[in-house]
């Protein structure tokens, strides 16, 4: 049965994976679908999350950008070119999707939808609060989710057409965020050959004036007063700072050089960080990781998250108002946004792959050749990419064969929250220090196979969980938080009825 507070996407609504299954009255029909796609984005985030979570550091990604070639190589690009910001973005989608169908459900009681919404949404950044603070995860989603929820759900009464028009609008936004900060650097650039210039002119002024110097000397020599004059001294100090940069033309070059810089490998870049990671105590690891929290949630946030999660977020509210996530479609156009979605998204992803391999090769050529940023497009490319792999998910779930595997994503979809919750605290106990210290000590293989791992648990735990309850353990917790008062965390057809009126709040 649905309950509004059971999932990480607020307010899915019900079906079965082949038919719609019907219960009480005042609980809606359950669209499984929804289910699904979020179980595979919580597991499929994972297979990326896992670079940050085990040391797989970017000074790493440099290296085998630089090498491009090899089994980590290409097991590195596979990941990015199929899993990198899809899965993240297949969340928003779905949260999107999941915020409307919230906000068209009818309540009895004192609170409105936007009320439940709203204190829902608190209780979720409290999650993503504790997620990170807690058990040390700098890459957490949920404070993010729980922030551009608040800002968008007022955009549930917009129109699909509207919304569409919204997303994009976002993205473009996104897209010209992205290439401000290429601007910058071809600044950075253009400000570091002006005092190249400036030092060429200072050498060729410096010789000539080494040529002088003895005519100079000879001068001054035969001279009958003993010292310098006031001008004299006044011309020579004049001399001497035209032979030298100035302060902020030394700033301007040393910008540009810190910029080569990040783009090159440095062996011994991470030695510090890995150190810091694998320390016993719990407060030391805290310490080192806070700093990267408070970027990701803050300045990560309101300077680019807000662009790159809200696109994705109003696109999938279009897409619910249009009855793509039921299944209303054709098989046709599931079909075609599939092959079109996935086949440009992926052309797309490999160029991109492409001018950041060139950029790291010759950042100075990169710049001088190529007007836009390797990542212009990424916007784009993610909003293709997991419109296909909605697109095909759904054009999957009509075949009797895919129900059945998709069965076990669902019960991992149901317990979203639980189970990413479970993948943070199970990657502090095996990388920290202050579990089993393997932070950036297994080669990207092994770090795949932690992942399989923690998936055959996940998805083993959510079936048989099930079986037995209604709810998560987290799904529960939010849902006792929200309707502040103790909730079972099994239905019974008594509860049913009770559950689903707001009049109990």
């Amino acid at each position: 049965m649905q309950s509004e507070l059971e999932d990480l996407v607020p307010g899915s609504a019900a079906a079965d994976l082949a038919a719609p299954t019907h219960s009480s009255p005042k609980t809606p029909a359950r669209i499984q679908s929804l289910d699904v796609l979020r179980g595979i984005a919580v597991l499929g985030g994972l297979g990326v999350s896992i670079w940050l979570f085990g040391g797989f550091t970017a000074n790493q990604k440099l290296q085998l950008l630089q090498v491009h070639k090899g089994y980590n190589y290409g097991m590195f690009s596979t990941i990015s070119l199929l899993l990198e910001g899809k899965m993240l973005s297949l969340i928003c989608l779905v949260f999107g999707a999941g915020a409307v169908l919230y906000m068209q459900k009818k309540q009895e009681g004192k609170l409105q939808p936007a009320d439940l919404f709203i204190r829902r949404q608190l209780w979720l950044l409290a999650f993503g609060l504790l997620n990170a603070l807690l058990f040390l995860w700098s890459g957490d989603i949920l404070f993010h989710l729980a922030i551009l929820g608040i800002l968008i759900f007022p955009f549930t009464r917009m129109r699909a057409r509207g919304l569409v028009i919204a997303g994009f609008i976002a993205a473009l936004f996104f897209t010209g965020k992205i290439y401000w900060q290429h601007a910058d650097h071809q600044s950075i650039y253009a400000k570091y050959v002006a005092v190249l210039n400036a030092e060429k002119k200072i050498k060729k002024d410096s010789a000539l004036r080494a040529k002088e110097a003895p005519k100079k000397d000879a001068a001054i020599a035969g001279n009958a007063k003993p010292a310098l004059s006031k001008d004299t001294t006044k011309a020579a100090i004049a001399a001497i700072k035209k032979d030298t940069l100035t302060a902020k033309q030394v700033r301007e070059k040393q910008a540009w050089e810190g910029l080569v810089k990040s783009t090159k490998y440095d062996p011994k870049a991470d030695e510090g960080t890995f150190k810091n990671m694998r320390k016993e105590k719990f407060g030391e690891v805290y310490d080192h990781v806070l700093p990267s929290i408070q970027q990701k949630e803050a300045q990560w946030t309101y300077n680019t998250g807000i662009w790159d999660m809200s696109s994705l977020m109003l696109i999938g509210m279009a897409m619910f108002k249009f009855g793509f996530f039921n299944r209303r479609w054709k098989t046709s156009s599931y079909l075609v946004l599939s092959i079109v979605g996935i086949g440009l998204g992926l052309a797309l992803a490999w160029v991109r792959l492409y001018l950041h391999q060139q950029e790291i090769l010759d950042f100075e050529k990169y710049i001088q050749r190529y007007p836009i940023p390797h990542n212009l497009l990424v916007p784009f490319e993610k909003i293709l990419m997991v419109l296909g792999y909605a697109s095909l998910v759904l054009l999957l779930l009509n075949t009797a064969i895919f129900r059945t595997v998709f069965s076990a994503f669902a019960a991992v979809g149901k317990l979203a929250l639980s189970n990413y919750l479970f993948q943070s605290i199970a990657c502090l106990l095996i990388f920290t220090g202050y579990g089993m210290g393997y932070f950036g000590r297994l080669e990207q293989y092994q770090l795949y196979l932690v992942v399989f791992e923690i998936w055959i648990i996940q998805i083993v735990f959510s079936v048989f969980w099930l079986k037995v309850f209604t709810y998560g353990p987290a799904e529960w917790l939010w849902r006792c938080l929200v309707y502040a008062r103790w909730m079972p965390i099994r239905e019974s057809k008594a509860f049913a009825t009770i559950e689903h009126n707001p009049a109990i709040l």
